[in-house]
């Protein structure tokens, strides 16, 4: 994306700077002697406001990946290497560690080979598992909790192209002049500690259609890739440099603040405008045609910014953009950017500030503030969702959120309910019987439940409580019974009886007051 560039004297100089970060933490890069300076993580400050930076203060140990990719278009494909600290957080000791190939996929669709892995500057061995879409590699010494690894990573991916039809959903490749990249390089899989020493696993769940499939742990990035001079980028992070390195390639290095993944978009066609707000510079794309649109979603974008902020806490990075996608008429949350689908900005125009305002909310729900995407999709999405009647709220009314209520939510809902496919909130993303009941359930039926615990709450206490929620376990990974704990800690046995009924824990739920037998899909 088109950011603030850094003025440094070389490319040699810009080079240094992206990777001594990671050159202090290992203490040597390929033998070199250790370079001493009063803040490793100053580069990664370029990406967090001033008011925010102290955050990556209290990160502790993260994985921290460089990555340098190069996208040949011949060959419709990136090369990529990647070096990545790998801190093990645990208490166990790790025999293996697992990366995740996420273009792997069968509904990415890309094709991901990696080709050497070394350890220390040592070739080691690994094994394609969870069905190709990871990796395990052994070590021959184990490493223990505390403990770093750096590990050198070097693939290729076969981009695909899918058909250029706007209702296209495409979460991964190329479609109507737009290419998609999350997740593009190899990711440390998610290891889940368990109550018993040494018990723990690796997250290897191969996910859903149906919803998100990508879960992974806080990281630091420090991103180079050539790619076509004459591409519009849109980006995790901030710019530091672009370098024009040919007639027909140039050359972007990015950094990040701590964030879950890095997302990479790019097109021949995107058109931009921006506007600072709160110290954050929010950034709309468009394709010629959506100007219009565009604009819109700009200013969408930056209202949801203001009012999150205030209501939620800050949102903490520089930059902020919102960028359309092949992905009809829906949209998808990464950090940073959230994509909205192409016919969002035309056909389904009506639809567009819902969109915006639901996805930018994952800035905060699901960005910051983490969970198991598969097994408890609600965690994020229910609060996300309901995040958008607050936006409407504060910025249209109350006639407008009540409307969302009764539209988006209530009816599709109680119309569930006398079909017999009620549910339970706490329910993995493969426990629906189907798309239609998955995104009732979790999008209108948990977006009723926030609402019933902010009327019992009132204002006060339901704000302070999501203040608390983000401050308490910001850049963490939470689980349901995190949930339910802090809520306990508000001592109101009424609000732990709703958690029972609507989430999990009992066989009844209330939509409306009403009570009714949960029905197995």
């Amino acid at each position: 994306m088109p950011q603030r560039v850094l003025s440094l004297p070389s490319t040699v100089a810009v080079r240094l700077l992206l990777f001594l970060p990671l050159l202090l933490l290992n203490g040597c890069w390929g033998g070199s002697e250790v370079v001493s300076t009063p803040d490793p993580l100053a580069i990664f400050r370029t990406a967090m406001k001033e008011s925010t930076s102290s955050q990556l203060d209290q990160l502790g140990a993260v994985p921290m990946y460089n990555l340098d990719v190069v996208y040949n278009a011949e060959e419709g494909q990136l090369t990529g290497t990647a070096h990545i600290e790998v801190p093990n957080n645990s208490a166990d000791p790790w025999p293996q560690v697992y990366f995740r190939l996420y273009p792997n996929f069968n509904h990415y669709g890309g094709g991901m080979t990696v080709k050497n892995v070394l350890i220390r500057g040592e070739f080691t061995n690994f094994k394609y598992v969870a069905e190709g879409t990871a990796i395990r590699i052994d070590l021959s010494v184990p490493l223990l909790a505390g403990s770093r690894l750096p590990i050198d990573i070097t693939w290729e991916l076969a981009i695909p192209t899918w058909p250029d039809a706007s209702s296209t959903y495409a979460l991964f490749g190329t479609s109507q002049s737009i290419t998609t990249l999350p997740l593009f390089y190899p990711s440390l899989a998610v290891y889940q500690p368990s109550t018993t020493p040494g018990a723990g696993k690796w997250w290897l769940e191969m996910g859903s259609p149906r919803g998100d499939i990508a879960f992974n742990t806080i990281s630091l990035f420090a991103v180079t890739a050539t790619l076509p001079s004459e591409v519009v980028t849109v980006s995790s992070g901030s710019l530091i440099t672009k370098t024009v390195i040919s007639p027909t390639q140039e050359r972007y290095q990015w950094v990040t603040g701590p964030v879950r993944e890095f997302f990479l978009q790019y097109s021949p066609r995107l058109s931009s405008a921006s506007i600072e707000s709160y110290g954050t510079r929010v950034t709309s794309y468009w394709l010629p045609e959506d100007e219009a649109a565009g604009r819109a979603a700009l200013k969408y974008g930056v209202a949801a910014l203001r009012i999150y902020s205030d209501f939620f806490g800050e949102y903490p990075f520089r930059e902020m953009a919102v960028a359309p996608g092949p992905l009809a008429n829906r949209g998808m949350e990464y950090p940073g950017v959230s994509q909205i689908g192409i016919e969002l900005y035309n056909r389904s125009r009506d639809n567009l500030e819902i969109l915006v305002a639901h996805e930018v909310a994952h800035q905060w729900w699901y960005q910051m503030v983490q969970n198991d995407p598969v097994n408890e999709p609600w965690l994020d999405e229910a609060l996300a969702e309901y995040s958008v009647k607050i936006y409407l709220q504060y910025l249209s009314g109350s006639s407008e959120a009540d409307n969302l209520e009764v539209q988006r939510w209530l009816a599709p809902v109680t119309l569930l309910k006398s079909r017999g496919g009620d549910a339970v909130l706490d329910r993995s993303v493969n426990d629906y019987s189907d798309f239609g009941q998955y995104e009732t359930i979790v999008y209108g039926k948990g977006a009723l439940f926030y609402d019933e615990l902010h009327s019992v709450m009132g204002d006060r206490a339901f704000f302070t409580f999501l203040h608390s929620w983000l401050s308490d376990h910001r850049y963490q990974i939470v689980t349901s019974q995190d949930w339910l704990t802090a809520l306990e800690r508000m001592g109101k046995p009424e609000l732990v009886k709703l958690y029972r009924q609507w989430v999990g824990g009992s066989k009844t739920d209330a939509v409306d007051g009403i009570q009714a037998p949960v029905s197995a899909p």
